[in-house]
């Protein structure tokens, strides 16, 4: 008997507007929830640690942050407010950290003229004002446009979603380029940055999809969400 091949055989063909509408089917979904991370005591006593030297010494970590190249692990410094022993344990949990599911949700989706929409409740009601424009290769969230960014393609299984997988990001940034200058003045810091991601797991073939938001006026935090779900 030879295998027939399932869509979640199948690898992404680099063709965005094809691969969108396979990763998100029409009609009704189950879907997890994952924004919660599994943690054990120590891993959350030393995160703790960690961020209360960070908060205490925000100017000098700001500082510290230019030199360490995008995408780095952060060296170890006594001002971190950690011995290195247990700096290099907490490296190792992070290495480790795994997202976990914290409910189910359905999400329905309908693609009519070449726009994908979703509609949910509860948790993820946020999605009924999320768009993908297969067109023009644009996605909204209400009036927040957020052009095509990159492709992704992560090689190795040992990040939060325990899988390779790969898939495409869109996202608006303003500014584009915050300074680190800009961010040690955080009573003046205005920003905002919009975040839509898409992919197929390797492991288990199903759709990961994250909508990211965040907008920062004289400092302060006016909007703050993660809506990170797999299906």
């Amino acid at each position: 008997m030879q295998a027939q091949t399932t869509i979640s055989d199948q690898k992404l063909t680099g063709d965005i507007k094809k691969d969108l509408t396979r990763l998100l089917p029409i009609g009704a979904v189950k879907a997890d929830i994952i924004d919660g991370v599994r943690q054990n005591p120590r891993q959350m006593e030393l995160a703790k640690k960690l961020q209360s030297s960070i908060a205490q010494n925000y100017e000098w970590f700001v500082d510290y942050m230019k030199a360490v190249p995008q995408g780095e692990k952060i060296p170890y410094h006594a001002k971190l407010g950690l011995t290195k022993e247990e700096y290099m344990e907490l490296i190792n949990f992070m290495d480790n950290i795994e997202m976990v599911s914290t409910g189910k949700e359905n999400i329905a989706i309908q693609i009519k003229n070449d726009m994908i929409y979703f509609k949910s409740q509860n948790k993820l009601s946020k999605l009924d004002s999320l768009t993908i424009d297969l067109k023009n290769n644009m996605v909204s969230f209400g009036k927040i446009k957020m052009p095509f960014a990159d492709k992704l393609n992560i090689t190795t299984d040992k990040n939060a979603l325990k899988s390779k997988w790969e898939g495409y990001s869109w996202i608006l940034e303003e500014p584009k380029d915050v300074d680190a200058n800009a961010m040690k003045d955080l009573n003046s810091l205005k920003m905002r940055q919009y975040k839509f991601t898409i992919g197929k797991l390797e492991k288990t073939g199903k759709t990961y999809m994250s909508l990211k938001g965040r907008e920062i006026e004289n400092g302060t935090k006016t909007i703050d969400f993660e809506l990170p779900v797999q299906f």
